[in-house]
Order: C-alpha cells, then sequence, then structure tokens
C-alpha cells in the first residue's frame, strides 16, 4: 500500500511537471509599433520574445541586436508563415535590409537569463 501511494505521488509530480512546462512554451508574437519609423525592444532571454513589425514595403530597415553577454542573435521572416516566398535570415546580430513584405517577424534567441535591447529603424 505505501509503495502504491509512493507511485502515484511521483506519478502526479511528473505529470504536472510536463504540463507546467508546455504550458510555458505557448507564445504569441508581439505586435510592435513604430514611432516616427523606429522601436526599440528589450527583454530578458528565456522568455517569449517574438516581434512582428509592419512597415512600408521599398523603405530601408536596419536591426542591430546587444545583449548583456553579447551572445544574443535573431532570426528574421520577411513576410508572414502563409506568404508563399518569404525568405528567413537566421542568426543575425545585425541587419541592413529592404524588405520584400509589409511585415516581418524577428525571434530573439541567446543566453537563457540574459537582458536584450533590440533596435528597429524603418526609413527610405
Amino acid at each position: 500500500m505505501k509503495n502504491s501511494i509512493k507511485l502515484f505521488t511521483i506519478s502526479f509530480a511528473i505529470i504536472v511537471g510536463f504540463a507546467i512546462s508546455s504550458f510555458g512554451q505557448n507564445c504569441v508574437a508581439k505586435d510592435v509599433k513604430l514611432t516616427n519609423g523606429a522601436a526599440t525592444v528589450s527583454g530578458k532571454i528565456g522568455s517569449c520574445n517574438i516581434y512582428v513589425f509592419a512597415v512600408q514595403s521599398g523603405g530601408r530597415t536596419r536591426i542591430e541586436l546587444k545583449s548583456s553577454d553579447n551572445k544574443a542573435q535573431f532570426d528574421v521572416q520577411d513576410g508572414t508563415e502563409d506568404e508563399t516566398g518569404s525568405v528567413f535570415y537566421e542568426n543575425q546580430t545585425t541587419l541592413d535590409k529592404i524588405f520584400k513584405f509589409e511585415e516581418f517577424t524577428i525571434e530573439v534567441r541567446g543566453t537563457a537569463g540574459a537582458t536584450f535591447l533590440l533596435s528597429v529603424k524603418v526609413g527610405s
């Protein structure tokens, strides 16, 4: 009987642990509004760090990422997932491009716990 209670308790703890970790993985991209063609986002690596920017086509976009440990990188997707012809730029710390679509997504990655500052400027 004691072994059954121990087994039940351990099994329940494992199930709860998996449920909590899978719940924490739901990440919804945050829309970022540009003010006068610029935006700055800061955060901590290890949480949900996905941002969506809307821009006018034909404008040059400059992106720069700085982190407290200088190891953070970002991935950019030019266009949304349902648009064919989307372009990916992976493992970047700076990027200077004219994007094809009017929306792009940035995901910041790096050492868990490090802080970052993401700067986006759009001009002609």
